[in-house]
């Protein structure tokens, strides 16, 4: 991962702020299995929780994220050994802030096959991320064409991605897309930002 290093230190120290809409997975059975991939220091364990599910995985690269999470958000089953989840088929997946982390096609097309490995006979996928066309303001940072490519950038040690309309629906072509919305949240430095929420569908 691009930015491997960047989660060890000084992304260890954030705090994520994307808000997960309730009523999105409202209908889901309750002892659904939750997927949450890219998962951090667990902040939507206990919002899972609250909304009555209990079979949680949460999947994060950063050992030093999970070791956050275990302490600040018990309650899942934590791993950074995506081996580990062999064999078992998720629900629901949530992607926060997942993709923007990962900014390269590369990446980004790794991340869509292990989210179809382990994929049940009806998985839903809740993606929160960012489009380059909510966030005119980032115009000057988009054309910094980090990877060559517009809306990836450069923030301190780290580099993001934001996503021209359209990005996920391309990136998950079998996937049907049910509901979308944009969302006003903040930055990991605290900065006012708007943010695009997708839940998806697919069945096998």
């Amino acid at each position: 991962m691009k930015n491997s290093e960047y989660w060890k230190k000084e992304g260890v120290q954030k705090v994520f702020t994307h808000p997960l809409c309730d009523d999105w997975i409202a209908s889901l059975d309750k002892n659904a299995c939750v997927l949450d991939l890219g998962c951090g220091y667990g902040r939507l364990t206990p919002v899972l929780q609250q909304a009555g599910f209990s079979n949680i995985v949460g999947y994060d690269s950063s050992p030093a994220l999970l070791d956050r999470a275990r302490k600040e958000n018990p309650g899942a089953f934590y791993s950074n050994v995506f081996h580990s989840l062999s064999g078992r088929s998720f629900n629901l997946i949530l992607c926060f802030a997942l993709f923007t982390s990962a900014p390269s096609l590369e990446e980004q097309k790794e991340l869509v096959s292990l989210i179809e490995k382990v994929c049940g006979n009806k998985t839903y996928l809740y993606i929160s991320d960012y489009e380059t066309c909510d966030n005119p303001a980032y115009q000057t940072r988009y054309q910094e064409r980090r990877l060559n490519m517009y809306g990836c950038f450069a923030s301190g040690n780290a580099i993001f991605r934001h996503h021209k309309p359209g990005h996920f629906d391309t990136l998950f072509p079998e996937w049907r897309k049910l509901k979308e919305k944009t969302l006003k949240s903040r930055t990991l430095n605290g900065n006012e930002i708007i943010i695009h929420q997708y839940l998806y569908i697919r069945s096998q």
